[in-house]
């Protein structure tokens, strides 16, 4: 007997867990089970001969909102190749609408609800010949539903998930009941024990894995649970693991605060669901969130400077419109996270957004992801709008590669989102959507952006002549530019929106045969050689952003986890800089 699980991921880099934990749930049957993952990106053709190379007796797919599509064209072709075979489905995407699932696409059956139990009767089924006893549709609700520490710990070999990213589940269920959320329909809550999370964490730590992502719908929602593990990671630090938490910060006292201001920088990472700040939207959409409890803890974390934060904002949610979401923009956005998602409401099946989409005007996609087209309240060239501001969003900030220049950008319109919204007009009016810019071209359309904006707008407006000051405003993005784009990358070609260096080579290169002979900057490199220091430093001069003539020396050797951006050190040499003719 042949028993084929099937997981057809977003990318190479995610795994899925349903999967493994399926598979570990069968018990003395699994020697009997076998994986296979793919991603969307890779040909329908590759996946059906990869599939059908296995010869399975059974196939069961697990079913999401990004593979939904690629799996049905998929069973409908394997129906065609191997007819004997049975085809099952589970996940979400397919557990609300079951039957409708089965007849569209000629099933065998569908695993609803949580899928280990059941699976495990699947399986046992078909190796002990009593399949045709098995109906049609198998509910983990009724059947068999096993807790979280009944499910066995399946990351015992790591070779296959060499460069992906390892998921977790510490805890099941969400205490909440967010209208668009899949989560808040199941009230079950359960958790693994603190003892085997610990345990099973050391297996990570011991193996210094590159990062651990938490699945817990909202890690910190029951405090002797989450505590313990905090407290676990901090102890037990390795220097490298990174663990990601999805939190609900208002959640957050005094005893979470004292261990994640101790935390190495790097070690932790926590995603923080804001989704709004209208108050009608949040009590609509059954939210519980303190948004100024929210940004206070947001400020106290980032002022430690150790800890990546992630906010999300949806756009789509009843009672919000442009207005009133580009204060919830602006609002998030002034906290400074390290990213900044601006998502759109998913109409999932089964939740209750789905059955109140028509009271609120809310059409969305007939296909998957079943996102949000319009609403009452937002038109479909709003949407249009947020989307393109989504995506010059995620190149300038979310990349964090223009995080000086945006800042200073930034205080020269009247909002932040006004300042997406401009750019994202500029891409539009000069065709920039949908090419794929080189990095250095990236910051030269910023560049261009910023000398019209100001040319066009602040100095008429300020009643400013034109050469004196737009020469200054011009010299300053220039250099927050040069100094983002150093942070980041050891450029081989100077950009050609820099300055020459001719008129102070020879500054840099003494500079760096002094510290070959000394090391007193970077004690670390002592072993460092003058040409060697040359391939993993770069000296730049600035004379304008730090207030004084200043030349900057980037470490390319190390980087802050927390930004990534390389190490640097500040030289102020008034008598270096004044032998040039910058």
């Amino acid at each position: 007997m042949n028993i084929l699980l099937v997981a057809v991921n977003a990318k190479y880099i995610h795994s899925n867990p349903a999967v493994y934990s399926l598979r570990a749930c069968a018990g003395e049957y699994q020697p009997y089970v076998s994986i296979l993952e793919f991603t969307i990106n890779q040909q329908p053709s590759y996946l059906l001969h990869e599939i059908y190379k296995k010869k399975p007796d059974v196939v069961a797919f697990s079913c999401y909102i990004w593979n939904r599509e690629i799996i049905g064209n998929l069973i409908s072709d394997l129906n065609k190749i191997l007819p004997d075979t049975d085809i099952w489905a589970g996940g979400p995407e397919v557990s609300y609408n079951a039957s409708a699932v089965i007849d569209e696409w000629k099933l065998r059956g569908v695993m609803t609800g949580p899928g280990e139990g059941v699976f495990y009767q699947l399986v046992s089924a078909y190796v002990e010949n009593r399949a045709s006893e098995l109906p049609d549709l198998l509910d983990g609700n009724l059947l068999n539903r096993m807790t979280l520490d009944e499910i066995p710990f399946w990351y015992e070999n790591l070779t296959d998930f060499e460069h992906r990213i390892i998921y977790y589940e510490s805890s099941r269920g969400c205490p909440f009941s967010c209208s668009y959320c899949l989560s808040s329909i199941d009230k079950v809550m359960d958790f693994r024990s603190v003892s085997r999370v610990c345990h099973e964490l050391d297996f990570f730590l011991e193996r210094k894995v590159h990062q651990v992502k938490f699945v817990d719908r909202t890690f910190n929602c029951k405090k002797d649970h989450a505590l313990p593990v905090l407290k676990h990671i901090l102890k037990h630090d390795n220097g490298v693991t990174n663990f990601h938490f999805e939190i609900a910060a208002d959640l957050l006292d005094d005893d979470y605060f004292d261990l994640l201001e101790k935390m190495r920088p790097g070690a932790v990472q926590l995603e923080i669901g804001v989704q709004s700040t209208c108050p009608d939207t949040i009590r609509e959409i059954n939210r519980k969130m303190d948004f100024h409890k929210v940004a206070d803890v947001v400020r106290k974390i980032s002022s430690w400077n150790n800890i990546h934060i992630h906010l999300d904002l949806i756009a789509g949610l009843p009672f919000e419109d442009f207005h009133t979401f580009r204060k919830s923009f602006n609002d998030v956005y002034c906290l400074h996270p390290e990213q900044l998602q601006l998502g759109f409401l998913k109409v999932l099946k089964g939740s209750q957004m789905e059955y109140s989409a028509p009271q609120y005007h809310l059409i969305y996609t007939s296909l998957p992801p079943y996102e949000v087209l319009s609403t009452r309240w937002l038109s479909y060239d709003d949407i249009c709008h947020l989307k393109q501001m989504e995506e010059v969003l995620e190149i300038y900030y979310n990349s964090g590669q223009f995080q000086h220049t945006l800042n200073f950008l930034c205080d020269f319109f009247a909002d932040p989102f006004e300042m997406y919204e401009l750019l994202a007009s500029w891409y539009e009016q000069h065709d920039l959507f949908g090419i794929q810019s080189s990095r250095v071209r990236k910051y030269e359309i910023l560049l261009e952006f910023g000398i019209n904006y100001f040319n066009e707008y602040i100095r008429p407006e300020a009643g400013l002549l034109e050469n004196d000051h737009t020469v200054h405003f011009v010299s300053l993005l220039k250099e927050y530019l040069a100094y983002d784009l150093y942070l980041r990358e050891n450029m081989k070609n100077r950009p050609t929106f820099l300055f020459s260096v001719e008129s102070w080579k020879n500054n840099v290169h003494e500079l760096l045969y002094k510290e070959s002979e000394t090391h007193k900057m970077f004690p670390e490199l002592s072993d460092c050689s003058y040409r060697e220091l040359t391939k993993i430093l770069h000296v730049e001069f600035f004379r304008y952003i730090f207030n004084k003539p200043t030349i900057i020396i980037f470490y390319y050797g190390k980087r802050d986890p927390v930004t990534n951006n390389c190490i640097e050190k500040a030289v102020v040499l008034e008598s270096v800089c004044h032998q040039t003719n910058l």
